[in-house]
This record gives C-alpha cells, structure tokens and sequence, in this order.
C-alpha cells in the first residue's frame, strides 16, 4: 500500500491548495470543498496490477467536477467503480443523478462528464482501471452503469470490492496481481449482465478460475481454507470447481495447490523477518498451519529441511552477527528438494 495524500503532514494553510493539485494530477477536473471545518484528507493506493488502481479516500467532504471542458481537454479511457464505506454523495453521471449511502456500488465512465458532491466526513473505495485492461466496450459500460443493481452477480461484486482493499493490501505483489485480475474478470462479467450482453454467460464461467485463485491468497491464512469451503463461496458444485480447476490446465489439483502455496509463503516470511524474527511456530499459523508439528513435517516433506533449518540456511544476518546453522556448526547442506 502507498500513501498518496494525506493532510496531515502539511500546515493547514496549505491543505485546500495541495489536495486539489493531487486531484488535477490524477485527470482535469474541478475540487472545491464542502463546509467550513477544517479540511483533512488521506488516500491510500493499491496497486492490482498494470492499470488497475484500488484508492481508498478518507476525509472532507468535497465537490468534484469533470465537465465537457475537462473531457475534450484531456479525454479519459478509464472506468472507476466506486463504493461509498461512509457518508453520502450525490452522483451525477451518464445523464443521471442519485444518491450514493454505505454499501452502494456505483460506476462511472470517466470519458463522459460527471459529478460527485459529498455530504459530511466521507470514505469510499474506487477501483479504477483502464478501458483496454477490462475489455469491454464503451457503449456497453454506458449501458450498464445504470442498471448494475439488476445484475445477477451485484451482490457478489459489491461483497468482493467491501473486502478488496484490506485484503490485498498487506499481500506481496504476485498475491495482489493475482487478485487484480479476478477483480478484472469479475467486474466485466458485472457489466456484461448489466447490459444484457450475451457475451455474460461465458465471461462469468471464465472468471471463475481467476476468481478462486484470488480467493485462496486472500484466505491463505484461515486454517479452515478448503476446496469445500471455496465451492460454497462462489455458488459453484464440488464437482463443477474441479472441472473448471482440471480445464485450467494445473497438474497439481486445487488442494495440493493449497497446501503448496501456504509452503511457499512460509517459506518467504521464514527469511523476511528483519531485525525481530517471528517465531516458526507463528510463521506457520500465519500461513494457515494451526499445528507447529505439521507445518514442521510438510515444510521438510517439501523441501527437504525443517523450517528452522531453512531459515538458517537463508536468512540474512544483521550488521554485526553471524547466522548459523546448527548447533555449533556450518549451515547444514541443502536437502532434497521435492519441488521447486
């Protein structure tokens, strides 16, 4: 996660001038501030992948203009999803006008004008990515920005955005990439219902294997993560989830999958640790181990040394000390790897 803006580590006099500079960079519009309190304002980004840009914005309320004037000077091919966490707004865009409250998800094609007028301390999530990255044409988005509501995947897409961006921004980037391009895929088979295309069907079934990729990151974690579980998520059989898995073309199946990407991320964070390394035990239930003695067995399984061997092998010693291997000893020889 990046800090873009935040209002709080400037002088009060400078804030107004500063985060309307911040705004014009992004794309020609007009900011101007709702009130007369003090103004303060953060934004925080993650990025999902080339072109695909979640923002988090939290603070004053303001008044954002893109009128035919900013349009023609500086056209624009992206879509932005947004989804209002706290506060209202009034949202006008593709020639209509209403309010936006916590929890609704709406979407704005930035090539044609819009405005958004907020009402008190707001905080929203706008996920914005380009024309050519979600794949859909121009006059098919206008067609659904009116009628996301009767999507048949809505409640599913709003539910994926609510959860998006706490849950992807703690993760590396290939994790992240991962769930940028479910995100993608989910949000063009949102549109593509939305308007009726009959291309809906078909992008739905092939976002499905992005979609639980992105899934199984996010809850990497969760001990209880399992093919089970992530069927019932996405309101799909069992038997349904392994074809579209097997079709995927992986040789490993979804499961083995599972517990192999939980190995490589204890793996990772075993030698990332910096100056206070996390006990091994707790590098496991990070990653989704609730038993020390099996994530010990698996890790040695899959790469031929125990956990605490391989951090010894690895990680990078501190200015000034000396890691080793055991005890007493030179780090042991690399064992038998069974995978890469």
């Amino acid at each position: 996660m990046t800090v873009l803006f935040d209002t709080a580590t400037l002088p009060a006099a400078q804030r107004a001038e500063a985060l309307q500079a911040s705004f014009r960079e992004e794309s020609a519009q007009r900011v101007t501030f709702v009130g007369t309190g003090p103004v303060h304002h953060r934004i925080d980004l993650v990025e999902l992948g080339p072109q695909v840009r979640l923002r988090r914005t939290v603070g004053s309320p303001l008044h954002v203009v893109r009128d035919e004037g900013h349009v023609r000077r500086e056209p624009s091919e992206h879509v932005s999803f947004g989804l209002q966490r706290a506060g209202t707004s009034l949202l006008s865009a593709g020639g209509r006008t209403g309010p936006t409250c916590a929890g609704v998800l709406h979407c704005v094609d930035t090539s044609s004008p819009y405005e958004l007028r907020q009402r008190g301390t707001n905080e929203r999530d706008d996920l914005i990515l380009a024309d050519e990255q979600l794949g859909v044409p121009v006059d098919v988005v206008r067609a659904a920005v009116p009628a996301l509501s009767r999507s048949p995947v809505h409640a599913l897409v709003r539910d994926h955005l609510t959860a998006l961006f706490d849950a992807t921004a703690p993760l590396p980037a290939g994790p992240r990439l991962l769930a940028g391009q479910a995100t993608v895929a989910l949000l063009r088979v949102l549109l593509l219902t939305a308007a009726g295309h009959g291309e809906a069907r078909g992008a739905l079934a092939d976002s499905l294997e992005h979609r639980v990729r992105a899934h199984v990151e996010a809850h990497l974690g969760d001990p209880d993560l399992s093919v089970e579980g992530i069927a019932t998520a996405h309101h799909v059989s069992l038997r349904h989830l392994y074809d579209v898995w097997a079709r995927g073309g992986h040789e490993r199946t979804l499961g083995r999958w599972i517990l192999d990407r939980r190995l490589e991320r204890a793996r990772e964070q075993l030698v990332a640790q910096g100056d206070a390394p996390e006990g091994i035990a707790a590098v496991g239930r990070r990653c989704g181990f609730a038993d020390a003695s099996h994530f010990s067995r698996r890790f040695r399984a899959a790469y031929g040394l125990t956990p605490r061997e391989w951090r010894a092998l690895h990680a990078v010693p501190a200015p000034g000390q000396e890691v080793r291997g055991r005890e007493g000893g030179d780090p042991p020889e690399r064992g038998r790897t069974a995978r890469p």
